[in-house]
């Protein structure tokens, strides 16, 4: 299983989540679904002198939802992405992380808050930047 469909099962898990669809490197046009994508970045952040290492993914979590004039739908997408953070960060002190085939996972956080990338009206993109670090022998 590749470390993007790891945090992908793993994001299914998130109780927050609407009933919508989680997918790689795609969002449709229709609120709601999720995405998660890659984010070009070092893999490695640390190299040990036994030849282990510690590396990082980054990746985006993005939805497409409603968005408007209507200010409770834009304060209810913010409250999403900030229980979204939440979360994660409880995961992370709980010990809880996506399962990888070649890595022990060591953290997963968000790096970013959750923010509106583009909106046409009435919907748009939000997105939060993440990385899991992990250490491979």
């Amino acid at each position: 299983m590749s470390i993007t469909e790891s945090i992908r099962t793993y994001l299914c898990t998130c109780p927050f989540l609407k009933d919508g669809i989680i997918n790689v490197d795609y969002l449709g046009e229709k609120p709601t679904e999720y995405t998660v994508e890659c984010v070009p970045a070092a893999k490695e952040a640390k190299r040990y002198t036994d030849g282990s290492s510690l590396k990082q993914y980054l990746f985006l979590f993005a939805s497409r939802e409603y968005y408007g004039q209507d200010v409770l739908t834009n304060i209810e997408n913010s409250r999403f992405y900030e229980q979204f953070s939440n979360w994660i960060s409880q995961q992370d002190k709980k010990g809880i992380y996506p399962v990888l085939e070649n890595g022990i996972p060591q953290k997963i956080e968000t790096l970013s808050s959750g923010y509106l990338f583009h909106g046409n009206g009435t919907d748009a993109r939000y997105q939060i930047q993440c990385r899991l670090t992990y250490y491979e022998k």
